[in-house]
């Protein structure tokens, strides 16, 4: 199977000092890639540096056979399509124009949308729930309606890889659900390869192919959710208490949390 994202010994930081060191994994083709971790693992960063935002001062970082640091913003983007965490609420454009701007990659800023372009917005717009919202002002939006927006901006650009930072932040479980359900749609039907960056272990379990376990810069562990998310190693990952049983219809791991008072613990 092709590998789509290839990270090889990657070493990056910021000033003098280093946050990440020797990371490397690759991502299949049509595969979903979680990427799990306490605060401070360097997992922002590594997203930075496959995103483009930042040179690796070691190692490189591959689309396909291409090292990235070879192509341009423009190029890199008419392949992947990359959703930040955090964005700068942008002006105020409706919803349906700021999710258009993600045909700019293939036609140009300056450039007309042709009928192509038009169907895919529509479709997108349909595919997020986001037609009722089409007219409203983008800075509008509440928190969770500006993630939805932001992705599917993301998806017009017909991205063969997605990066995701946390794309499911200030969602409530139906759209968290909806937003995953289709990103397993999109790499099952038509070979879409995502990256994502998340905190629910669950979500993780239930929707990732492949799993990289990050703690103080490093990988700690990688393998598929029934491979390493056991309760040894994830209480290991966060120095938490945990425990974990089987999903009775995924078959794959879920993990319980348990607060102190559960745990005889002082």
């Amino acid at each position: 199977m092709v590998d789509v994202l290839t990270v090889d010994k990657v070493t990056a930081g910021y000033d003098k000092d280093p946050i990440i060191r020797d990371i490397s994994f690759a991502v299949p083709k049509g595969s979903i890639l979680g990427i799990i971790g306490p605060n401070g693992a360097g997992k922002t960063t590594l997203f930075r540096t496959i995103s483009k935002l930042m040179r690796p001062w070691k190692g490189s970082v591959f689309y396909k056979a291409a090292d990235i640091s070879t192509m341009s913003q423009k190029e890199y983007a008419g392949h992947v399509a990359v959703i930040p965490q955090f964005r700068s609420v942008p002006p105020p454009f409706t919803v349906r124009e700021f999710i258009s701007m993600g045909r700019y990659p293939h036609s140009g800023r300056l450039a007309r949308m042709n009928p192509e372009d038009i169907s895919i917005v529509e479709h997108t717009l349909r595919l997020l729930k986001l037609e009722n919202f089409k007219d409203k002002k983008v800075n509008a939006l509440s928190g969770g309606e500006m993630q939805r927006v932001f992705l599917a901006q993301g998806l017009t650009q017909r991205p063969e890889l997605i990066l995701m930072d946390e794309p499911t932040i200030h969602l409530d479980i139906t759209h968290k659900m909806r937003i995953l359900d289709i990103i397993g749609s999109l790499a099952k039907e038509s070979g879409l390869t995502a990256l994502i960056i998340l905190h629910d272990l669950n979500l993780t379990s239930a929707y990732c192919d492949h799993v990289v376990m990050m703690k103080k810069g490093e990988i700690f562990a990688k393998g598929t959710p029934l491979e390493i998310l056991t309760g040894e190693s994830i209480s290991a990952l966060y120095e938490a208490n945990v425990r974990v049983g089987k999903d009775p219809v995924t078959q794959r791991p879920h993990v319980f949390f348990l607060p102190q008072k559960f745990t005889g613990i002082e």
